[in-house]
């Protein structure tokens, strides 16, 4: 299935069927305007009985007539953008797989239907500038909309649209010049944000976003934390659909923001009730695992990759190349797999109806409510604490698996303080974010020492199977590098955490 994605700027005006049209090469920076072109355009949207499309400003279409016939699918970009992506027109009644899997995280268990069909006589005017270039098109549409979801009903009405014809490198002005001009003239900025939406009317439902509650004391201790919880949510929605798509690193990504999820909520929990805390703790965690088999797989397969790479072919004995990327693949297959039935799981879009609900209504303890600087950087300093804690453990501990585990602890303390102390950025300024580079740089440099643990462990059941042969000489060879990667990741870590330990955000005195 090919598809295509642009980004779709534009703007609205309503028109009585009687309003002349606007005298187009009148307006500044048009020095030409081209000849009409009339096309009848069927649209069949499609979304769930409740509309969980509509409600976050996405629209999912099937158009025929005209020069982009095909499924469109529109996403918020920003303000007066969208990104819209296309799909050849297919089956009529089957919505295409990439489209779905670019939505599934919005319409979760809810089945996809046609809501409303609109037909639109159209005829849009090419804009040209002095040197002959395509500025913007204004189409001139006559609507008439059947309306299937809820009560069913037909209604008509006129609008005028102008859109910039490029994007790459367009300047918003010229879009802001031309409304301003159209409106002088007599049309009238449209409310609408879509056809649909006008077809819908009094149906239409509110705006679903990731945002919480607006706290009458915005100087709360949630407050922070939820607007942090919000972009993390916002965030794992969005890479839903990358795992879906397949895109590179998006197991990563997607794991990462899960992370930063959890970690927050369990380095904030005493502000909310504690059970509605760990339930969701509990899930991130299981998705979190099975996120996990497969990016580890990832990364232990272009780490050896890399070493064996590096060494010289005298070294390397037997094909260990292709056989590694032969066991790695499969692997990789099935945690992939894996993955995908997690997420295709109603377990799954549960958590993701649970997540959105905790933040749009947190259920709060006192605590929450208390000011925000005092409760904030008690909490952030608790982690920091809790580092150290894990830090003396670590470097008391006996050389070896015992060492290594307990360096292990060290990391995921420092990834708590990480995302603790960037919760508090919005509070504590430079302060936090310093505690919270700080945290990521010890984060990182004991991800690769945990790294390096991983790949000894694979090494070693390589290098010890039975009827390994000759080849048991190069994993041992890549087995001892590992180990000095190790021991000079720990040696990093222990010149980093001296300063990095200290770090406190300062509780107000008063």
């Amino acid at each position: 299935m090919a598809t295509s994605s642009t980004v779709e700027a534009e703007r609205k005006f309503d028109a009585e069927a009687s309003t002349p049209l606007p005298a187009l090469d009148t307006i500044d920076g048009v020095a030409s305007v081209g000849a009409p072109e009339t096309h009848t355009l069927k649209a069949i949207y499609f979304d769930t009985r409740h509309l969980a499309l509509a409600a976050r400003g996405i629209s999912l279409r099937r158009r025929t007539g005209g020069h982009d016939a095909g499924w469109h699918l529109k996403l918020p970009l920003s303000p007066g953008k969208r990104t819209e992506i296309h799909a050849p027109l297919g089956n009529a009644d089957t919505v295409p797989d990439e489209l779905m899997d670019r939505i599934l995280a919005y319409t979760r268990e809810g089945t996809v239907a046609a809501v409303a069909t609109l037909t639109t006589e159209r005829t849009s005017y090419a804009l040209y500038g002095p040197d002959g270039g395509r500025l913007a098109d204004f189409v001139d549409d006559h609507v008439h909309a059947h309306v299937s979801v809820g009560e069913p009903r037909e209604m008509e009405w006129r609008e005028w649209e102008v859109e910039l014809a490029a994007q790459d490198g367009a300047d918003d002005s010229l879009l802001d010049n031309l409304t301003g001009q159209l409106a002088e003239a007599g049309a009238k900025p449209s409310e609408r944000t879509s056809k649909l939406a006008t077809a819908l009317g009094g149906s239409w439902p509110d705006a679903k976003e990731t945002e919480g509650t607006e706290y009458s004391n915005g100087k709360a201790a949630v407050a922070p934390v939820i607007s942090f919880l919000q972009a993390q949510m916002a965030d794992l929605l969005f890479q839903d659909a990358h795992v879906r798509l397949g895109r590179d690193d998006s197991v990563h990504q997607m794991r990462s923001v899960i992370r930063r999820l959890r970690s927050v909520l369990h380095s904030y929990r005493t502000l909310f009730e504690t059970a509605a805390v760990e339930e969701r703790e509990r899930e991130l965690k299981s998705l979190a695992k099975t996120l996990g088999h497969y990016r580890d797989i990832e990364v232990l397969h272009a780490r050896l990759r890399k070493y064996l790479e590096e060494l010289p072919e005298e070294l390397v004995l037997g094909p260990l190349r292709d056989e590694l990327d032969q066991r790695m693949a499969a692997r990789a297959d099935t945690a992939m797999a894996a993955v995908r039935n997690h997420m295709t799981s109603r377990r799954y879009f549960r958590l993701l109806d649970e997540l959105e609900a905790f933040i749009a209504d947190p259920p709060l303890t006192a605590l929450g409510e208390k000011p925000a600087r005092k409760t904030v950087a008690k909490l952030v300093n608790k982690a920091a604490k809790r580092l150290g804690k894990r830090h003396d453990a670590a470097v008391g501990a006996a050389v070896g698996p015992e060492r290594d585990a307990a360096f292990h602890e060290v990391r995921k303390a420092a990834k708590k303080l990480r995302f603790a102390a960037a919760a508090a950025e919005s509070t504590y300024g430079k302060r936090a974010s310093k505690v919270e580079a700080a945290a990521h740089k010890l984060q990182s440099i004991l991800g690769d020492h945990q790294d390096s643990v991983m790949a000894r462990a694979e090494l070693l059941d390589l290098g010890s199977a039975p009827g390994i042969g000759s080849a048991a000489f190069t994993y041992g060879v890549l087995h001892a590098m590992e180990r000095s990667v190790a021991d000079a990741t720990e040696t990093q870590y222990l010149r980093h955490s001296r300063k990095a330990l200290r770090l406190r955000l300062k509780k107000p005195t008063s």
